[in-house]
């Protein structure tokens, strides 16, 4: 079954468009947003300086100042990079020609798997939304993640789109939408608050994590497929 490009696909296209960093010729700017990534993840937004970014990636705070104005630009563009990862994990199966439930699940998948590669940039864009809902940021910066926001909800409608489809073939079974949305996304990203994988772990013992969250993300959405057959 094909999907007809929806409105929110295109959203989501321009969205990732106008998010998505420019190229650095010597990765500069990519170091920066790695270390700082680390440093948001351990310590918050608050209690994170720039000189403790600049510490981290062995260099100094006017190189960091070369590319960001302030430390909210450079927190925003955590949050948007760990984002656009996302979506890329996500875009091979926005489009082909097999049933929503295989999309559904390979989506499902896809993001655990980009969660767990990500943890510290997927933890600052939690902590993005907890400081969106406090309202504790100034207005000109409470603006752009309000944006984020928006990005995030067009991420969000890729799932909803293949979830309904999914539901209306009969392979899953739910009540109300949203609520079955939230709880899928809490489930999906439940192993950046209890999973790091250790240094030189196999990748494969890392697949099988992420099969068997999926597995569980794809029973709150009252599948009853036979799962190992699906997660080889």
């Amino acid at each position: 079954m094909a999907f007809a490009k929806s409105k929110n696909q295109m959203v989501t296209e321009a969205h990732t468009s106008k998010y998505r960093r420019q190229p650095d010729t010597d990765l500069s700017r990519m170091e920066i947003v790695q270390g700082a990534a680390l440093c948001f993840e351990e310590r918050g937004y608050a209690a994170t300086s720039l000189d403790e970014v600049a510490a981290r990636i062995h260099s100094t705070k006017g190189r960091i100042y070369h590319h960001y104005a302030s430390k909210a630009e450079l927190f925003f563009d955590v949050y948007r990079t760990g984002m656009t990862e996302n979506f890329a994990a996500i875009a091979p199966f926005l489009e082909g020609e097999k049933p929503p439930i295989d999309r559904l699940i390979s989506m499902v998948r896809a993001h655990i798997k980009s969660v767990i590669h990500t943890r510290p940039f997927q933890k600052v864009v939690g902590e993005g939304v907890d400081l969106m809902r406090r309202g504790s940021m100034p207005a000109t910066e409470h603006a752009i993640l309000e944006e984020l926001a928006s990005l995030r909800d067009a991420y969000s409608e890729h799932f909803m789109e293949f979830m309904s489809a999914a539901r209306a073939d009969g392979d899953i079974s739910y009540k109300n939408s949203k609520i079955a949305l939230n709880q899928l996304f809490m489930c999906m990203n439940g192993p950046i608050t209890w999973f790091s994988p250790r240094k030189g772990q196999p990748e494969e013992e890392i697949e099988m994590l992420v099969d068997e969250c999926a597995a569980y993300a794809m029973r709150l959405l009252g599948y009853s497929g036979d799962l190992p057959q699906l997660f080889p």
